[in-house]
């Protein structure tokens, strides 16, 4: 079974949509770093075709998507590079609420106007490569923005969804219910009827991170709701179980990297 469940039909017309409307190659690669074939999008290129028939430049696209797959997902963010055969290309990862990476959708394929085609290219590849859709890389970073609002469309309707263990879900309903409490791995594990040492091994595999670490990025999530909202400092401290405003205000900078005030409403 997949680790995650996908709306095939509503993703399949979002993917079409989008090749229709910028005429370019936009794909999806799953959370292994593997292309998913059955969505109707733009064919690929036949420069690209025709260079992925050596296995050589095979494997250099291979370790190219690779490479850069990597870089999105630590960047979280879009990523707009160029290949390694000078094309300018995309990527734009998913992340769940939770934080879980899901894949990211890719885009590219693209001539930039500045680079010229490969000297030891065939007459034949030189021709395929002219015939590709020229942009420049501040076009592709405008289109990559525009698909980053799409990847949040597609986790906000849940179009990717990452299967989620009963434990684990029953441990996420539990926090979002307890935020104002010092909640302990030992409660954790009473909650789910598993040991400390369960709670301590598996919790990063289903939810991207340490129970420390999501704790603490539901409270600091939780807190800029509530100061948006226009609690204060005050209560939001005592709301969310700090020692007091001082420990919160803290706390609050040190993973926004602005004070509380910044978020208070005007």
């Amino acid at each position: 079974m997949l680790p995650y469940a996908i709306v095939a039909r509503e993703m399949d017309q979002m993917m079409s949509r989008l090749h229709r409307l910028f005429d370019i190659r936009i794909t999806f690669f799953d959370m292994q770093g593997h292309e998913l074939k059955y969505f109707h999008v733009k064919p690929m290129s036949a420069f690209c075709l025709a260079l992925r028939r050596k296995k050589t430049q095979a494997a250099n696209c291979a370790l190219c998507d690779k490479t850069h797959l990597a870089e999105a997902k630590r960047l979280r963010d879009v990523h707009i590079y160029h290949c390694h055969s000078g094309l300018i290309e995309g990527m734009v990862p998913l992340y769940d609420r939770r934080g879980i990476y899901l894949g990211a959708i890719v885009f590219g394929q693209l001539r930039d106007p500045t680079h010229r085609p490969g000297t030891a290219w065939s007459r034949t590849l030189q021709k395929f490569y002219r015939q590709l859709p020229i942009h420049t890389v501040e076009k592709a970073l405008d289109i990559g923005h525009v698909l980053k609002y799409v990847s949040e469309s597609i986790i906000d309707r849940e179009l990717i969804r990452y299967r989620n263990k009963p434990w684990a879900e029953t441990l996420e309903n539990y926090i979002a219910t307890h935020l104002q409490e010092k909640i302990t791995t030992d409660q954790l594990a009473a909650t789910i009827g598993h040991s400390a040492s369960f709670v301590a091994h598996h919790f990063a595999a289903e939810f991207g991170k340490t129970s420390k670490q999501y704790l603490l990025e539901r409270k600091m999530e939780k807190a800029r709701q509530l100061l948006e909202e226009g609690l204060q400092v005050q209560q939001v401290a005592e709301r969310l179980g700090f020692y007091d405003a001082f420990h919160f205000s803290k706390t609050f900078r040190l993973y926004w990297g602005k004070p509380p005030s910044a978020f208070k409403a005007s």
